[in-house]
């Protein structure tokens, strides 16, 4: 019998993967995303095949301490608002959930679970303030200008609550290079290394919305017989990810100019390093690495459509 069942019980007992996981809301997709590993190595962790590595049980822990107290001061703000109405205590007050914009700006999850427990949180702390101040938390949808229903926003920036990763690895930085845009051209003109998918950007919707390009990392230099620099070593034995939506420019014009990251690095079992510009005009930022991105995509393809039509026909 597993370690985590037992006789008669009706669920298997936690283990600190589904825990955790539960907690922020993600789904297994989701937590992919968040923790930076495979979708295959999430589901070892929470069947208890795998351990989840103890720097990311640790780093959880602190993030998910650091929610439940920005989810005190948002709820104490909403408290405040409840009882400075006009003089009147006002028991309803709405919260809404961030745009794709203010996700993206913000470094917030892409999860509805994550909002829908973040907003239980403040909810149940804004209704047990006390008989003078409790109010209702009401979720409302999203909107592009800032009031009293989406405050909070500016409170996650403010206080630095940045979660759209779990924790970047300062000894595993790539730099991107020349090299590598070479190394990415080829791999896509070849396609023999290629795994192509088409996937949806939320577990709940049944239509596709992205395109996942996954090519494994073995540039030239794997085979040299030199010393490798610590950027090179940190590369060893991870994959290149390319995920973006299949809608927008069909010159890729909408991630040359994006900020977000479309370039991931992922390893078997551990998190993916994060990427780190080298100091040129080839690559000076992240809108950098995105431009020579849409520059590899629209000279191998010639346009999105023809890309979307060579996932289909794979």
């Amino acid at each position: 019998m597993p370690a985590n069942a037992m006789d008669g019980y009706p669920f298997k007992l936690p283990n600190e993967a589904t825990s955790l996981i539960s907690r922020f809301g993600f789904s297994q997709k989701e937590a992919s995303v968040f923790y930076a590993v495979r979708l295959d190595t999430i589901k070892k962790w929470m069947s208890g095949k795998m351990a989840m590595p103890d720097e990311l049980v640790i780093e959880s822990y602190v993030k998910l301490a650091r929610l439940q107290d920005f989810a005190a001061i948002v709820a104490a703000q909403y408290n405040s608002y409840a009882a400075n109405v006009d003089g009147e205590h006002v028991s309803n007050q709405y919260i809404s959930l961030p745009t794709v914009t203010q996700m993206r700006r913000a470094f917030m999850p892409v999860s509805q679970g994550f909002y829908d427990n973040l907003f239980a949180d403040v909810a149940a702390r804004a209704y047990s303030a006390g008989d003078d101040d409790f109010c209702y938390v009401v979720p409302e949808e999203p909107d592009e200008e800032f009031g009293s229903t989406n405050f909070w926003i500016r409170l996650w920036v403010q206080h630095q609550m940045q979660m759209d990763l779990c924790i970047e690895r300062e000894d595993s930085v790539v730099r991107f290079d020349l090299d590598f845009y070479d190394f990415l051209k080829a791999e896509l003109t070849s396609w023999v290394n290629v795994e192509a998918n088409f996937t949806s950007e939320f577990d709940f919707s049944p239509h596709a919305e992205m395109i996942t390009l996954e090519i494994p990392y073995a540039p030239d230099w794997y085979g040299e017989a030199r010393d490798m620099t610590d950027e090179e070593v940190a590369l060893a034995g991870t994959t290149v990810r390319l995920a973006f939506s299949i809608h927008g420019s069909d010159t890729f014009d909408d991630i040359s100019r994006d900020e977000q990251r479309y370039i991931q690095l992922v390893e078997d079992d551990e998190i993916r390093p994060m990427m780190e510009a080298v100091e040129g005009p080839e690559d000076a930022d992240l809108c950098a690495t995105n431009e020579n991105l849409a520059k590899v995509l629209l000279s191998v393809f010639g346009s999105r459509e023809a890309l979307i039509e060579k996932v289909a026909s794979q």
